[in-house]
């Protein structure tokens, strides 16, 4: 063959290593790298697990780095007592089952339906009312009650509460606007009573103290 041109090519075949051959090399590596020990030279009473560094080690051609993944920090009895005093317990109230016709979607078709819901009688619902008045109104078809300075008639909502009854009660003849925001602060009670509202409380009839 003529070995001045460009075109002549020389093949060799590569014979992959004997399997038998690479499984003596790992077995022979893992056996070292069980006896491998890292000592970090820290005092577990002065220093923190999460500040030891990452180690390279090198066993034959096999390089690789080993990270301690056991310091994971458990919360103090000081951080976990203080998380505990932050979280404060809402107010629980017993919810009564309701009775068959008095759902809050009964509500809803009642308050579309009836015409005076408020027991208006043709009065506006925009007059002031005065504290005494409120006081007067406490039973029958005519329970008052002030939410936020508005004064509502409560009697036709009493069968449709959730806290039931009595605890509704608590609020008749007098300001519930406590009682409101203890319990449900969050209900949009300007929608679920509208079809409710009497008056606006007037403040200013108020009794003053003799001197």
């Amino acid at each position: 063959m003529d070995t001045d041109k460009d075109d002549d090519f020389t093949f060799s075949k590569v014979v992959p290593p004997d399997d038998s051959e690479v499984a003596v090399e790992a077995k022979h590596l893992a056996s070292r790298v069980d006896g491998i020990t890292l000592k970090n030279g820290l005092d577990p009473q002065t220093k923190s697990l999460n500040q030891v560094p990452p180690k390279e080690k090198t066993v034959g051609s096999l390089s690789f780095t080993v990270t301690d993944s056991s310091s994971s920090s458990k919360p103090s009895n000081e951080s976990s007592s203080s998380e505990i005093l932050k979280a404060r317990k809402p107010i629980t109230r017993t919810k009564v089952p309701f009775e068959k016709g008095y759902s809050q979607m009964d509500w809803l078709k009642l308050t579309r339906t009836h015409p005076d819901l408020a027991g208006l009688k043709g009065e506006s619902n925009r007059r002031l009312i005065s504290m005494d008045e409120v006081k007067k109104h406490k039973t029958g078809d005519s329970m008052w009650t002030v939410l936020k300075g508005r004064v509502y008639n409560i009697s036709p909502y009493m069968n449709f509460h959730p806290g039931g009854v009595d605890m509704l009660m608590k609020a008749v003849g007098r300001d519930g606007t406590f009682l409101f925001n203890k319990y449900h602060a969050w209900v949009s009670y300007d929608i679920l009573l509208e079809k409710c509202l009497v008056g606006v409380l007037d403040d200013t009839k108020a009794k003053k103290p003799e001197a």
